[in-house]
């Protein structure tokens, strides 16, 4: 008789790199901006964006994803790196990372001026959809101040306008899509908004121009968003 297989996920730490500017330690902490880049991109990358984009005096944290693989079409003789938030085939196991991350994130902000108490959310692409599920019950049991989430989807099971969380009624978000985006396509995006209000606070969804980036035409949009809530 063949012996029994057994299979079960262990937790394990790993490092999780980040880039950490603005706040200089002024009067009282300071409000905690926390970015997530997309999916073969990185924490430098990242960071010029966030800093434009950040609440006068805020504390930015750029976080680099935990897992990383090589890009398609790099140049094998250099290879690029890029990182991302998890591509497991079992959706807890990424949930689990990014919620780890985002813990961890605030966990060093706070002990270096900033606020746990004023905590803003922005994701590129891949982990926007992580940051809203996370709103339903934020790790350190406050809930986030607010939610920018750019070029990114929302999570899968969303499919009616339920309710939220106590939590997540505490929090606004914006979303940012772009019209020729060849990932998150107009009728994919169609019914975001209300997904979304039903959920949150309050939520904008605001459409510009381009491809799957950032636009910079959204930055100031964004801005003021972040800043209303910092």
């Amino acid at each position: 008789m063949a012996p029994k297989h057994l299979e079960t996920t262990l937790s394990v730490r790993v490092p999780l790199r980040l880039l950490a500017a603005g706040a200089t330690g002024g009067p009282g902490p300071a409000p905690i901006l926390i970015g997530m880049h997309g999916y073969g991109q990185d924490a430098e990358s990242l960071l010029p964006i966030l800093l434009h984009v950040a609440p006068p005096g805020s504390l930015v944290l750029s976080l680099e994803g935990p897992e990383s693989a090589y890009l398609e079409g790099a140049n094998t003789s250099v290879p690029k790196r890029g990182f991302h938030w998890g591509v497991s085939t079992r959706p807890d196991d990424n949930r689990a990372v990014h919620r780890a991350c985002v813990a961890e994130a605030i966990a060093w902000a706070s002990a270096h001026g900033g606020d746990p108490e004023r905590v803003l959310l922005f994701g590129f692409s891949q982990p926007c959809s992580f940051n809203y599920r996370l709103a339903l019950a934020p790790p350190h049991g406050v809930p986030f101040r607010a939610i920018a989430a750019i070029c990114g989807g929302i999570p899968g099971e969303w499919t009616s306008n339920d309710a939220g969380t106590g939590a997540s009624r505490e929090t606004d978000v914006m979303h940012v899509s772009t019209r020729e985006d060849e990932i998150y396509s107009l009728d994919k995006i169609a019914h975001y908004r209300e997904r979304l209000a039903a959920r949150f606070r309050s939520a904008t969804h605001s459409l510009y121009d381009g491809g799957h980036r950032v636009p910079s035409a959204s930055a100031d949009e964004v801005r003021v968003f972040l800043s209303a809530h910092g």
